[in-house]
């Protein structure tokens, strides 16, 4: 089980569903105040109303993190409100059109580049100046095993998740003299609302290749991205987290 020390705030883009959702869920069920910073405030909304119902400490904020000015206001209303953010989960992200390379439509590439890269990197620039101004904190990136490895069709996305390790590892070693952790998961092989557009409800493929032989509930890898944020990982910096049921150690062994 995690555990945290004291209560943390805590902040998760894209959080009103999916692994986001499951994230938000969990750490407000170790004591911690959430804020949720979304798109869809609806369930956004939702997610806290839940989290609330269950004894927890939720809010919602709305959030573009293509918006340099939506991100400083989300990191800033979380400063004026709670006077400290602790652990930053930056989790928002879309999987991006499927396409060749040679095919792949200007704007779509770069739609995917804004949301999952700059993004990030925008929201950390906030996270960041709070959290070494403070002097303590823990960020959680969401990548892939599209992190780790090629993805036919998915340049983009690819793209995209495999700057987040190298954008992570970078930070990690500037800020953690500063007693800042900066880490990225690497999740594959669950259950979300993007998994489920990606493989239109068929798993096959992804169970033939994961020697556990089943997919994950987003609740399990959320558990991973609480155990990053919690005072129990305080010795894990620039870490790449795979998190896939051994799907990236190499190909199914047959019978």
């Amino acid at each position: 089980m995690p555990r945290f020390d004291t209560q943390k705030v805590c902040l998760v883009t894209g959080g009103a569903s999916g692994l986001g959702r499951a994230t938000t869920i969990n750490l407000a069920k170790y004591g911690n105040t959430v804020v949720i910073g979304d798109l869809n405030e609806e369930a956004g909304r939702e997610t806290v109303a839940e989290i609330k119902a269950a004894g927890g400490s939720a809010h919602f904020q709305l959030l573009d993190v293509t918006d340099r000015k939506s991100v400083e206001a989300f990191v800033g209303e979380v400063v004026d409100r709670f006077g400290r953010l602790d652990c930053a989960v930056n989790n928002a992200g879309v999987e991006g059109e499927r396409h060749n390379v040679a095919d792949y439509p200007d704007d779509e590439w770069q739609r995917v580049i804004d949301i999952n890269l700059t993004g990030v990197f925008t929201c950390m620039k906030h996270e960041l100046k709070v959290m070494s101004a403070q002097g303590s904190g823990s960020i959680v990136n969401v990548g892939s095993t599209g992190s780790l490895r090629g993805i036919g069709l998915m340049s983009a996305y690819v793209s995209s998740k495999h700057a987040l390790v190298g954008l992570t590892k970078s930070a990690a070693l500037e800020y953690a003299a500063r007693h800042v952790r900066i880490n990225v998961l690497c999740p594959g092989g669950f259950h979300t609302p993007m998994s489920d557009r990606l493989y239109k409800g068929d798993f096959s493929g992804i169970l033939a290749g994961t020697p556990m032989g089943r997919i994950a509930p987003a609740e399990e890898i959320a558990q991973v991205i609480v155990w990053l944020c919690s005072d129990e990982a305080s010795f894990v910096t620039g870490a790449a987290y795979q998190v896939d049921g051994g799907r990236m150690a190499g190909p199914v062994l047959p019978g």
